[in-house]
């Protein structure tokens, strides 16, 4: 394959330490210059699933589902720190007086839908630059609250560390959903302070930690071939897909609109207003939005 068509998806199991920015500069490091992206950012204390879009495939970022995100990770009650997990300063301390149940309940209690402050230790913007920037100046700056959903949220394990006690979870939410805060909600909840002491992403959308490779073994893979890089059409996993004769791929290709008479083949249970998987000849065209559906019509959104 060569340097230009180097271009699909890889699933990454991200290491605690390293930034996310680390996997996509190493990424780039072995594949040479060549324009990598990731479809959600994980903290350096976080390990597990990264979605790394490489080439062209990048275009398609906006697309990627990523809903519903799991988490597996563990809270330290009975202590307070300013990053809301084990890598900041320590800010209060107070012994945890209860036991699994309070815990479990605490927990439960999150269930739904929440409004969330983007942690100042976090990636989000403020005037170009991320909040962790003002955070480590020691700077607080206004942030607006988010909306957030947790479909699931389940005690695990539960371990007693005398004046402390250490909670591991999973929980499933939307995509925006900060766990750090989480930790310090369990915390303020059960009145002796909450912060995170582990955190791994086990899935996003329809992708799987299970199914990705480390990145040792990415750059193995990749010294050897471009076989690991999965085709652009996975970064579309579960969308309907509309397959296009071999007469209008020219057209399509260039940004035309799919009427009923280029289609060859569509999957069924397409609605008004989806976003679906252009094809033709099996190769991914584009992006299109359903515009119509008596006669079927769809019009680019992303092409390739």
């Amino acid at each position: 394959m060569d340097k230009e068509s180097r271009s699909g998806l890889l699933l990454i199991d991200k290491p605690s330490g390293p930034t996310s920015h680390d996997v996509v500069a190493a990424v780039r490091g072995f594949l040479g210059k060549v324009k990598v992206g990731h479809t959600g950012t994980l903290d350096p204390m976080a390990s597990g699933l990264l979605v790394v879009l490489v080439g062209s495939t990048t275009r398609l970022a906006p697309y990627v589902r990523d809903d519903p995100k799991i988490y597996e990770g563990s809270i330290l009650l009975g202590v307070c720190t300013d990053s809301m997990d084990t890598q900041g300063e320590v800010t209060c301390e107070k012994p945890y007086g209860g036991g699994p149940r309070e815990a479990r309940e605490a927990l439960a209690s999150l269930l739904g839908e929440l409004e969330q402050v983007p942690p100042m230790y976090s990636a989000v913007k403020h005037r170009g630059r991320p909040l962790y920037h003002y955070a480590r100046k020691g700077q607080e700056v206004a942030r607006k609250s988010r909306r957030v959903r947790l479909y699931r949220v389940e005690m695990t394990g539960y371990r007693d560390l005398g004046e402390r006690a250490e909670v591991d979870f999973v929980v499933e939410c939307s995509p925006g959903t900060y766990v750090r805060d989480l930790a310090a909600r369990v915390g303020c909840a059960l009145s002796c302070g909450g912060t995170l002491s582990r955190l791994r992403r086990t899935a996003a959308g329809p992708f799987r930690v299970e199914d990705a490779s480390s990145l040792e073994a990415v750059g193995d893979e990749l010294a050897r071939g471009w076989e690991v890089l999965l085709p652009a059409e996975a970064a579309l996993t579960g969308y309907a897909r509309v397959e296009v004769t071999g007469a209008a791929c020219g057209a399509v290709r260039n940004g035309a609109p799919v009427t009923r008479d280029m289609v060859s083949g569509a999957d069924a249970g397409m609605a008004l207003g989806d976003v679906v998987a252009v094809f033709g000849g099996g190769t991914l065209l584009g992006v299109h939005r359903v515009t119509s559906l008596e006669p079927f019509e769809s019009r680019a959104a992303r092409m390739m």
